[in-house]
């Protein structure tokens, strides 16, 4: 198979199937060991993706097959952009091929739009949360977790960088004013949730009457909920919780970074 068939493959097949991580709820991504490509593995038939899924089962990594139907297409290939990953790895039953993310679908230039109407996207940050949390998940000892500490340490840097969707609902009492919306844990906990983009945010707001506000990390701190013991960020996602004190305290450094001046 060329890279020019596999091409139209993923754009004119009447379906195709995602390996999907059940650790992230999002595409199950690899990096390429000599490429050092971000890649997400996509199948033209259900069995072969199934038979993929069982090889990373034997290595803890939990795999499901997503189907998509052509005409959702363009959501997935949005989505590939959004978590940040720049290839494909296609196979039809026959072989399988490399391809570059871009050749396939190009991502949309927001940066002609005016900064109040683009839509916010976190690729690093979405693109290293899913890592960890691949990783984290994985039903291994602690100790066979590879690479953890250094995971984590990027997910909390890409963190402190980026902005945030934050959901608000009409006051029940007050139809003009506007609440910061909650959840509630399993276990009774009260969590503000933290959305790294808009399609992030799309899936916990559908249908609902809500509303979002983008604020820098340095504020959400600012815009707590009261009685709120910590935040999860992208809970229908890979659903990353941080409790309280520790998440004021990188906003802190953040802050002392923000008022050091550069040499």
């Amino acid at each position: 198979m060329t890279n020019e068939e596999a091409i139209k493959d993923l754009r004119s097949s009447d379906s195709l199937f995602v390996a999907w991580s059940r650790t992230t709820n999002l595409p199950y991504v690899t990096c390429d060991e000599e490429s050092f490509n971000d890649q997400v593995w996509i199948f033209r038939r259900e069995e072969d993706v199934k038979e993929f899924g069982k090889s990373e089962a034997e290595k803890k990594n939990p795999i499901i097959a997503m189907k998509y139907e052509r005409k959702n297409y363009p959501q997935l290939y949005g989505l590939l952009h959004a978590i940040g990953v720049n290839a494909v790895v296609y196979q039809d039953g026959k072989g399988s091929v490399e391809v570059e993310l871009d050749d396939i679908a190009k991502q949309q230039d927001i940066s002609k739009l005016p900064p109040e109407k683009r839509p916010l996207i976190n690729p690093t940050l979405q693109l290293s949360g899913i890592y960890f949390m691949q990783e984290m998940r994985r039903p291994v000892p602690m100790e066979q977790k590879k690479g953890l500490r250094d995971l984590e340490e990027e997910v909390l840097a890409n963190l402190m960088r980026s902005e945030f969707l934050l959901a608000v609902m009409p006051d029940p009492n007050d139809p003009k004013k506007l609440n910061m919306a909650g959840i509630r844990t399993k276990d009774g906990k009260t969590m503000q949730p933290l959305f790294s983009d808009v399609l992030e945010f799309g899936k916990f707001a559908r249908g609902k009457k809500m509303g979002m506000v983008k604020v820098p990390f340095e504020k959400i701190a600012a815009t707590a909920i009261k009685n709120a013991e910590g935040y999860v960020l992208n809970p229908l996602g890979y659903n990353i919780t941080f409790n309280k004190p520790n998440f004021e305290k990188l906003i802190e450094v953040k802050t002392k970074q923000m008022k050091t001046p550069e040499n």
